[in-house]
């Protein structure tokens, strides 16, 4: 009689693989299951590889653009970013009341470089220009900010702690620096243009403020100005030398001109209009500012040409040029309250309301309207109302391109603001490595907006045929 045999419910047969690994859910679940399990895996996979680039980018950034890093994309503040020297604070004493060493704003950085640079004596070489350097982008993120762009501010901010950009040359004088974004722009014409503000507002494209921006500011607080896609190849406070400021002779017109005082003096005055904190501290820190003047004349102003071109041709308005010897504007240097800057924000103000009672803004051609025309235009009248200048004997086609000063505005030539730039409509200009460039423009172009037909068009039948020299260089914008 044979035995049974008695298999348990809990002996070890029962937890053989097979049944372990039998599906408990059905085939479609198992299948949705392992599809979410796939993805959040790839999700995590890709959400630490972004931060792997993201730590890659900073650790790159740190060792390639440290100051930039530092200064811009790792700080705070409202209206853009700045740096004031350390060396300056710790010298300064007690400050001024409404006066901070730890700035919150644009304005506070830059009343507070206004006061230090003045009561300290700290200026480009031969002048009342403080060093202190303003420059504009519309961002503060690394995003928007191109190579070129990233790599030209960087070397800003090496001059501006005192580093030549020929590092052979030793270290020089540090600068403020001040980074204005657009809300900390309009937080300046606010306060500061308040009679400007309707034309200012009035505008249809950023560009057109900024142009005027950047001679406003330096109408108040003086220093140089120089667009973000611009190189140092010289240390600002090197750019005016005993040679730049040699007479030199209009020979068409047996004239001589050196550098002298206009009959308002070299230091110009603020408008009784201008805050109480702004003109306490413009008198507070007047004393500094008079280092050397009064001994002899110093330089107030300092522009350089982008085109200089025989007149009695037509190539400069083939080029695009409005005068023959036309005056740039990515860079410039004005000591504060300058009568070329108050002449000009006076120019662009009484243009733009002609303009909107014709109802012709929209019309306007910013180059014209706020750019280098503009510019030219006030620069040129000024120095023909103070010396009686003959506005083309400025030309540097005939003397090897010296630097020449009328008044109290240093004029250098080409090679100064424009060096790399040799052509038919661009001569005289010497190479980047020439002892006269002070700095290097790249033309990034971002002012010009999108592609404009008409616009193109003209610019052909100028050049190439000569012809079209009426036609509106602006784009058209529909109304």
């Amino acid at each position: 009689m044979g035995s049974s045999q008695t298999i348990s419910p809990f002996s070890f047969k029962s937890f053989s693989p097979s049944v372990v690994m039998r599906p408990v859910f059905p085939p479609r679940t198992s299948k949705s299951l392992r599809f979410i399990f796939h993805s959040a895996l790839s999700l995590v996979v890709i959400l630490w590889l972004r931060s792997w680039q993201t730590w890659i980018g900073h650790e790159w950034n740190q060792s390639q653009h440290p100051r930039l890093q530092q200064t811009i994309f790792e700080g705070t503040g409202i209206g853009g970013r700045w740096h004031i020297p350390s060396t300056w604070i710790q010298q300064a004493g007690e400050l001024p009341k409404d006066l901070t060493t730890s700035p919150k704003t644009t304005l506070e950085a830059a009343h507070l470089a206004f006061y230090l640079a003045r009561s300290q004596a700290r200026y480009i070489t031969n002048s009342t220009i403080p060093l202190i350097l303003h420059q504009s982008w519309h961002s503060m993120t690394p995003q928007s900010w191109s190579p070129v762009v990233k790599n030209y501010v960087e070397s800003w901010l090496a001059v501006c702690d005192g580093e030549p950009p020929n590092r052979s040359d030793g270290k020089l004088d540090e600068m403020a620096y001040i980074m204005w974004d657009n809300v900390g722009i309009d937080l300046f014409i606010e306060e500061y243009e308040s009679d400007f503000w309707q034309s200012y507002i009035s505008m249809p494209i950023q560009v057109e403020r900024v142009d005027v921006f950047r001679v406003a500011v330096l109408r108040w607080f003086g220093g140089v100005y120089s667009d973000v896609d611009t190189k140092p190849l010289r240390h600002p406070v090197t750019w005016i030398e005993p040679v730049d400021c040699e007479p030199w002779e209009d020979k068409a017109e047996k004239r001589t001109y050196s550098l002298s005082s206009p009959s308002s003096g070299p230091i110009y005055s603020p408008p009784l209009s201008a805050s109480p904190l702004y003109l306490s501290l413009y008198e507070m820190s007047a004393n500094g500012s008079l280092g050397g003047v009064g001994k002899s004349p110093s330089v107030g102003a300092i522009v350089g040409i982008e085109a200089d071109i025989p007149p009695e041709t037509d190539a400069y308005w083939r080029a695009g040029y409005q005068y023959p010897l036309q005056i740039t504007q990515w860079s410039l240097a004005l000591a504060p309250h300058h009568p070329i800057s108050t002449r000009f924000i006076a120019s662009v103000d009484m243009d733009v309301k002609s303009l909107q009672r014709e109802d012709r803004l929209l019309e306007a051609y910013a180059v014209d309207l706020t750019g280098p025309v503009q510019f030219t235009k006030v620069i040129k009248q000024w120095l023909e109302l103070v010396a009686g200048l003959r506005w083309n004997a400025l030309t540097g086609l005939h003397d090897n391109g010296k630097s020449k000063t009328v008044a109290d505005v240093l004029v250098l030539p080409i090679t100064g603001f424009s060096p790399g730039r040799a052509s038919r409509a661009n001569r005289g200009s010497k190479p980047i490595t020439d002892h006269s460039a002070r700095l290097l423009h790249q033309f990034q172009g971002s002012w010009r907006g999108s592609f404009d037909l008409v616009t193109e068009y003209g610019k052909v039948c100028r050049t190439l045929f000569g012809r079209c020299r009426s036609w509106s260089k602006g784009l058209h914008r529909i109304k």
